[in-house]
């Protein structure tokens, strides 16, 4: 108690410098904090928006023979058939598989078109990319199957264009109907098409890149029946959690290449592409970013940490004598290094107490502000800032080191004072 008396009267000697300091504390405090929670929350929200829709799957497609095997010629095409399927969901690696056709036909109502044609699908592909239906609409069901109808699904963008009169664009706000356009006709080709679900905004991509605001899809079947000789154009796998999924997409490959009577060892023959460890440069970028905010950060405390050093070494000059005293009568230079470690540790402590509380509301405050809507939030999966324990704990870490730092060559100062020094500055 005599020890944190002592400390507490040297800061009140010092009542100015020392609540600038603080100050200066509490902002860099915040730099840091927030900077590293906003960095969070972006790389948070591009992680769930590059994992969400076909961003965990690996896909499979027909390739190109590269080299003579068989009855199989350099260059020829390799397609994959609907019946390919069972062999891949046979695969014990293999927790969910889908195919998926490509319908090369436009899709319009009256003047108003999209630039994407429909991909023909199971019911169960909703489920693999895990988006959602607007309230009042529906996805494919069994029924829709078995009569092959002529039923459609659109995105929220497709529907936009097919049915919406104005065609003013606006790059930063997502584009809104007007209207409830289920259960009105579309045409696909020359077919007339009834539309059954709209899919919630999303910034998830399906096949091919495409963003699912844009997709149109049909029924496989429906696609069949139109379009009966045509291959398929992907195969959708879901792997088993902690597969090996390199080995899984070679397996594969293997077993489509074993089927058709190919050489199981042309890297053309079938195409794979596993979109989830292709994210890795991107999270490695994310990481990179969120360090540089950090940095940033760093600095403006290690600004906060040189008016610590100051208002120490003032704090040392004012109490030379007491020093000497203290030393001569048994304390050792560790007692008066501690002594000094502890006041600049309790001033980072005020400041960065302080700093937190702020961040908290700041951070609060920025995850309440309404940003549905703009084309770019939700592109980046609606990120919010994301104040976690890491992230409390490594500001911490920071505020004491920048603490120490900028005591440990004032508490030295103090450490190396001689009762004679002292006796001589008075």
């Amino acid at each position: 108690m005599f020890l944190l008396r002592q400390i507490f009267q040297e800061m009140a000697a010092e009542k100015l410098r020392l609540s600038l300091t603080i100050l200066a504390v509490v902002w860099a405090t915040v730099c840091i904090t927030v900077m590293l929670s906003v960095g969070e929350g972006v790389r948070q929200g591009l992680i769930r928006s590059s994992e969400s829709g076909n961003g965990k799957l690996i896909y499979l497609n027909g390739g190109y023979v590269s080299k003579n095997f068989g009855h199989f010629h350099q260059g020829q095409r390799v397609n994959l058939n609907p019946e390919d399927i069972d062999l891949i969901r046979a695969l014990p690696s293999v927790k969910k598989a889908e195919p998926s056709g490509y319908w090369s036909a436009d899709v319009t109502n009256g003047d108003n078109g999209t630039w994407q044609s429909p991909l023909a699908v199971y019911p169960g592909y909703r489920d693999l990319m895990g988006f959602k239906m607007v309230p009042g609409s529906r996805w494919f069901n069994p029924l829709d199957m078995k009569e092959q109808r002529k039923v459609i699904v659109l995105g929220q963008s497709a529907a936009y264009l097919l049915f919406n009169d104005s065609d003013e664009f606006d790059w930063l706000d997502s584009p809104k109907l007007t209207s409830n356009p289920v259960g009105k006709t579309v045409k696909v080709g020359n077919e007339d098409f009834t539309l059954i679900g709209l899919i919630e905004s999303s910034s998830a991509n399906v096949e091919n890149g495409v963003p699912l605001d844009y997709a149109v899809f049909v029924p496989f079947t429906t696609w069949r029946r139109f379009n009966p000789n045509e291959a398929i154009n992907a195969i959708n796998i879901e792997p088993v959690k902690k597969v090996d999924r390199l080995q899984l997409a070679k397996t594969a490959k293997q077993v489509i290449a074993r089927k058709y009577e190919a050489s199981m060892v042309d890297e053309q023959l079938i195409q794979t592409q596993d979109l989830l460890l292709r994210q890795k440069t991107m999270r490695r970028f994310l990481i990179g970013l969120q360090s540089f905010l950090g940095v940033i950060g760093l600095v403006t405390l290690g600004v906060a940490g040189i008016g610590i050093a100051n208002v120490m070494y003032a704090t040392v000059k004012r109490a030379t004598r007491d020093i000497g005293i203290r030393m001569a009568i048994g304390a050792t230079p560790g007692d008066i290094k501690r002594h000094y470690l502890l006041q600049s540790l309790l001033t980072m402590a005020i400041g960065g107490m302080l700093g937190l509380m702020l961040t908290f509301s700041l951070v609060e405050l920025l995850q309440s502000l309404p940003f549905d809507g703009n084309a770019i939030y939700e592109e980046l999966g609606k990120p919010k800032p994301e104040l976690s324990v890491s992230i409390v704990i490594i500001v911490i870490l920071a505020l004491g080191l920048v603490g120490i730092a900028a005591a440990w060559f004032p508490a030295n100062r103090a450490a190396g004072i001689t009762p004679l020094e002292a006796l001589q500055s008075e």
